[in-house]
């Protein structure tokens, strides 16, 4: 006779298995039949996984590939329902694991955690950004899109194939990811130091050009500082990642 505490262990029998492959007799099932099961949870796995991470999975060999996802599978408790959530937690397990990848691939934890972000500035909870308005007032402030999130790499993941990333080009690198309004598409804008502390100025409320200036005359003569700055104004306007210019509602 089958009880509720029967019932929980050998479900749990079940899901032990498809995560780790070892098998404890549970009655009822066929034993030769029961690999269908692990096959079709770690179809779920890689769907995902892959959809999430194509930039990883063309770097790696489909047996690293294949066997990573198996020791995510096996070795790490999920704690997100939500499926989409899962190649955040296939980067923290990678990351906390010290994933032994690492040693053939340094930039591993770069590209996971680059393509992992994107998904998740597509799938943000929509913030709704400073009142602006699209042509510039006589003060002029600018606003930056709150759908955005910042990244510092050591290596250059959003620049160049991952194939030919090496040893050579570890350095200090930024990069915005942010979501473009009307489309919803995820964009990158590989940017420097100042940009990155420019933005997170503009996160924080509304600045003006003279404001802004300020923190690039830190790193270039007037001349060349307000030029630089000029140019990335109007390519934020363009790409949205400035959304326009601060309203009188603003205060």
């Amino acid at each position: 006779m089958y009880t509720n505490t029967n019932s929980y262990k050998y479900q749990s029998s079940l899901a032990n298995y498809c995560k780790t492959g070892n098998y404890t007799p549970i009655p009822g099932v066929i034993e030769k039949n029961i690999g269908r099961y692990r096959e079709l949870i770690y179809n779920i796995f890689d769907d995902s996984l892959s959809s999430a991470f194509p930039l990883t999975k063309n770097l790696l060999q489909p047996n690293e590939w294949d066997e990573m996802v198996h020791d995510f599978m096996k070795s790490h408790q999920c704690s997100s329902p939500m499926v989409w959530q899962m190649p955040g937690e296939f980067y923290q397990f990678a990351v906390e694991s010290e994933y032994k990848l690492i040693r053939e691939y340094p930039f591993l934890f770069d590209l996971l955690l680059f393509e992992w972000e994107e998904v998740d500035v597509y799938m943000m909870e929509d913030i709704a950004p400073f009142p602006y308005a699209d042509a510039p007032e006589s003060k002029t402030r600018y606003v930056a899109n709150p759908e955005l999130k910042i990244l510092q790499l050591q290596y250059p993941v959003h620049l160049k194939n991952a194939t030919t990333i090496s040893e050579n080009d570890k350095g200090v690198y930024f990069v915005t990811l942010h979501r473009e309004p009307e489309t919803g598409k995820v964009l990158f804008t590989n940017i420097g130091l100042p940009h990155a502390q420019l933005i997170e100025k503009l996160q924080a409320q509304p600045a003006g050009f003279i404001e802004l200036l300020s923190i690039f005359t830190e790193y270039a003569p007037q001349k060349q500082a307000e030029e630089a700055l000029v140019a990335f104004i109007n390519a934020s306007l363009d790409s949205k990642l400035i959304l326009g210019y601060a309203n009188t509602e603003f205060s």
